[in-house]
């Protein structure tokens, strides 16, 4: 396992000024999994105002101080780095009330989600692994720290973090916190919309979504994610066939609710996911695949709208006869037609309102193929038309 230089650097500035330091958490399971980490953070036994003397070089960003972590921007690669810590009780069911910094590594391990993420790795390659992680990577198992229950009623979140690590990893929920799981996700309506929607998205898009979605179908979370939507169960044996998005796979989850516009919304998603989800459930799938059907309609739900709710519906006929079409053709809305409202009103007496309708029966006529999609024929159909 080779650390790499940013990440080194790091630990090498913290050792060298008396410290101890290691990298921890996702990291170190991603390099026990032989998987590329996409970030890299450091605990020590350095308090934040110490760390941030030892990177005075450097930008330091105070992160969240409160709690001992630091950002260290070095060629331009953040790392936080976060101070052995302690924690009370979680009163809101987040976030702790207090934190204590300590000196011993075991207590910030003891304080962490799942076994899997609570390794720490030192600089010569050495892990600290107190809980069992090791072993549970081998048996794909994310199992929590220490008991069940206590992990989830602190930080209900935790819930939604065990299943998300099952999806992107393949691995399955152990046994005991599987069950701890479906017996307090009433806790989640503890955590904010947001930060629900987030794992959910990052579930969606794992490599054994449908198994999972399964499991929390099975225990009930999702009455306690969606305020009730009604899910497409059928959905859990061919999802992880369907494109790693998360567009995609939300509609393919919702397709049968049809209230889920306001199921998504409670969510609180970007404006993009929202229209997207909702224009690939009110698609309509076109029932023949000749070319004048598939370019109507194209031109009322969108080309990719109609791609990903055939995806849904396994109909890779469809898929290529409409991928087939875009890739011959480029006309299928009124901005793509060889003339514009200017031309018509040059060339008709119609304004306003009129001059849109106008446009659409040329488009509808491209589309149809009475005409094709050029000015001169364009131009003789509005003439003829205004006689």
């Amino acid at each position: 396992m080779n650390i790499p230089a940013n990440a080194k650097y790091i630990l090498e500035k913290l050792q060298n000024a008396g410290f101890e330091a290691y990298l921890v958490g996702g990291c170190v399971r991603d390099f026990l999994l032989e998987k590329e980490p996409s970030d890299f953070d450091i605990t020590t036994n350095a308090k934040p105002d110490e760390t941030i003397a030892v990177f005075s070089a450097n930008r330091t960003v105070p992160t969240g101080l409160k709690h001992g972590t630091v950002t260290v921007i070095y060629n331009g690669e953040p790392f936080e780095i976060t101070t052995y810590r302690t924690e009370t009780t979680y009163t809101d069911g987040r976030h702790p009330d207090s934190v204590a910094f300590s000196e011993n590594i075991a207590d910030d391990l003891c304080r962490r989600d799942f076994t899997v993420n609570a390794m720490a790795m030192s600089l010569d390659g050495k892990i600290v692994d107190l809980y069992g992680g090791r072993a549970d990577l081998e048996k794909g198992l994310i199992r929590a720290v220490g008991e069940p229950c206590v992990r989830f009623t602190e930080d209900a979140l935790r819930i939604l973090r065990a299943f998300r690590f099952a999806s992107k990893l393949g691995f399955e929920i152990e046994e005991r916190t599987l069950a701890a799981a479906g017996e307090l996700a009433g806790r989640l309506q503890l955590v904010s919309r947001e930060r629900i929607s987030d794992e959910l998205q990052k579930l969606l898009c794992g490599k054994a979504a449908g198994k999972t979605l399964a499991k929390m179908y099975e225990k009930c979370i999702f009455e306690h994610t969606f305020e009730n939507p009604v899910i497409n169960d059928n959905v859990f044996s061919f999802i992880d066939t369907l494109p790693l998005t998360a567009d995609v796979r939300l509609s393919a989850l919702l397709l049968n609710d049809e209230c889920f516009e306001e199921h998504i919304r409670s969510l609180k998603p970007s404006t993009q996911l929202l229209e997207s989800v909702s224009g690939i459930i009110t698609a309509h799938l076109p029932a023949s695949y000749d070319k004048p059907t598939l370019r109507r309609a194209i031109y009322a739900y969108g080309y990719g709208a109609l791609v990903k709710r055939a995806e849904i519906e396994r109909k890779s006929t469809l898929v290529a006869a409409l991928k087939a079409l875009i890739e011959s053709e480029n006309c299928f809305k009124i901005s793509d037609l060889a003339i514009s409202g200017d031309d018509i009103i040059k060339n008709t007496n119609l304004s306003g309102r009129a001059v849109g309708e106008k446009l659409a029966e040329v488009l509808f006529a491209v589309l149809d193929e009475k005409i094709p999609n050029t000015y001169d024929a364009e131009i003789t159909l509005i003439k003829v038309d205004n006689r």
